[in-house]
């Protein structure tokens, strides 16, 4: 009876001890992950989290992307960083198996640079023994403030890393003031992070990578890089007060992450109000012309729903008022109801593009073309052909919001059941010669090649087509920047587009990101005929 008691026994302390191990591993890494969004200066925007294991270097080992989007320089800065502390024997134990996080941080003007954040493996080692290491292998020195040590480790092309030991994370940047920066924020008791995501979800643990992004700050970092105040190309970010957190999906010669954007549900914002809306497809991407630079396109399931709640956001910043009496005045005037007219024809689609001329279009899916035809008639003047000009400002600012505030007074024409607005009638002569020769940036074989990684379900979806662009990046980006951007340490040229989709669920928006290099031409699909690749 002894011997099955033992047994017995031994299993209930087996169990109990895995038990403790799991759970004090499980807090010791969420305690990790808290710590380390706590050490990021305010500024962050991005944040990418890999595991330092062989594998992750084995699958990236041949992946070109970081390298064009980072630069030579900071991918060789990182490759320094790997060798001192993941290849060299006498390191590498003490942040084995850890997952190592870098940050995105603006600088001084127009530059930035990147944080590194790695905790450390402190069960068979400690900081101290570290520090010896490096000493007695390479040139380290410290700042004289014990208190706040500062380490630097010098590098053969005369640069430093500069880093210090904070709760058992090295935190460290080549940037000596971005490090200062970060001991400041590890040292003032802000528990507040800078990220508001669940970085800890198991979808998280088990992703070889994981993306953070901060879309508040996104907009100040990427405007940091321009001359101009406020400049359009980022205006669709001033919306968006949330953060994601994404996991990578690998895919040879480009960057797939998926996962889910946490909105401020407090925050009263255009992108709020499409978490009321169920996700759809959208089809105007098919009609946009093939010299589409970016664009924004959104779905709503129900109008009418979205109509009230887009009404409370302008009441909201005031302007309610204004606009309600100008739609009035316009019903007034022309003796009609334009409210009730249109928003009983509004179809679920609808969202603006850019040209690479820089010229902004409108584009509006209706139910019933020949109903809305004839009620815009009805407020508006000929301005030659089949292009109208409305009388009155505001009207689109006041059915659909934000996008359409950029078109006051605009010109129209009609498109088979789309309703295309812009400020310039010559821009919409263009568009429809294009669209009736079937001249669309969808016909062509790279972007059917990149939209097959893309969902068509979604309420908001963004774009970039990098090559169409190029006058507008040039124009956004400040001279140094644009130079920067130009150079041999950066092959932005070698990317092809970029699109982000958010999808309603609930309280969130489930997320798709994705960005490619420019495929080969043996890389396409089976060749399609394409107008548009003739130009």
């Amino acid at each position: 009876m002894k011997k099955p008691v033992f047994i017995i026994s031994a299993l209930m302390i087996g169990i109990i001890a895995v038990t403790w191990l799991y759970f004090k591993k499980l807090n010791a890494s969420t305690l990790s992950s808290e710590q380390i969004f706590k050490v990021l200066p305010a500024d962050a925007s991005i944040v990418f989290e890999y595991k330092n294991e062989a594998y992750f270097y084995d699958i990236f080992k041949d992946f070109t992307l970081f390298s064009d989007v980072l630069g030579k320089e900071n991918l060789s800065h990182l490759s320094a960083l790997k060798q001192v502390f993941v290849d060299d024997q006498n390191t590498e134990g003490i942040f084995n198996q850890s997952d190592i996080f870098f940050s995105v941080h603006p600088t001084k003007a127009s530059e930035a640079a990147l944080l590194v954040v790695a905790p450390l493996n402190l069960e068979s080692h400690n900081s101290e023994e570290l520090l010896v290491v490096l000493k007695k292998k390479y040139q380290l020195r410290q700042n004289p403030d014990a208190k706040n040590a500062i380490y630097q480790l010098a590098f053969s092309n005369k640069t430093y890393f500069n880093f210090f030991i904070h709760n058992n994370l090295l935190v460290g940047s080549f940037d000596e003031n971005l490090t200062k920066k970060s001991l400041a924020q590890a040292n003032s008791n802000n528990d507040k992070a800078t990220f508001n995501a669940d970085f800890n979800t198991q979808r998280n643990k088990n992703s070889v990578a994981n993306l953070y992004v901060n879309f508040v700050n996104l907009r100040n970092f990427a405007n940091h890089f321009s001359s101009r105040k406020n400049p359009y190309e980022t205006y669709f970010l001033k919306s968006i007060d949330a953060t994601a957190s994404l996991n990578i999906n690998y895919q040879k010669n480009a960057l797939m992450f998926s996962g889910i954007t946490s909105p401020n549900l407090n925050a009263k914002t255009y992108f709020n109000l499409f978490l009321n809306q169920k996700p759809g497809a959208t089809t105007l991407a098919k009609h946009l012309p093939y010299d589409a630079a970016n664009y924004a396109l959104y779905y709503v399931s129900d109008y009418g729903s979205f109509k009230n709640d887009l009404q409370n956001l302008l009441a909201s910043r005031k302007e309610d008022k204004d606009l309600k009496a100008q739609i009035q005045r316009i019903s007034t005037n022309h003796a009609i109801n334009l409210d009730k007219e249109v928003t009983a024809i509004w179809g679920k689609e609808f969202g603006v593009f850019q040209l690479a001329s820089g010229d902004n279009i409108g584009i509006v899916k209706s139910t019933n073309m020949n109903r809305l035809s004839f009620v815009l008639s009805t407020i508006s003047t000929e301005a030659g052909g089949d292009i109208r000009h409305f009388d009155d400002s505001f009207m689109m600012y006041n059915y659909f919001g934000d996008p359409f505030k950029q078109f006051r007074r605009p010109y129209y024409t009609t498109i088979e059941n789309h309703l295309v607005v812009a400020n310039s009638s010559n821009a919409l002569r263009r568009f429809v010669e294009n669209y009736r020769a079937q001249k669309l940036l969808g016909l062509t074989d790279k972007n059917i090649d990149f939209q097959q990684y893309l969902s068509n379900q979604g309420n908001i979806f963004y774009f970039i087509h990098n090559s169409n662009s190029k006058a507008i990046i040039r124009s956004f980006l400040s001279k140094s920047s644009y130079k920067s951007f130009r150079s041999d340490n950066f092959k932005w040229n070698e990317i092809y587009g970029l699109a982000i989709q958010f999808s309603a669920d609930k309280d969130r928006f489930f997320t798709n990101f994705y960005m490619n290099e420019t495929p080969d031409t043996e890389e396409l699909l089976p060749k399609i005929d394409s107008a548009a690749l003739a130009y």
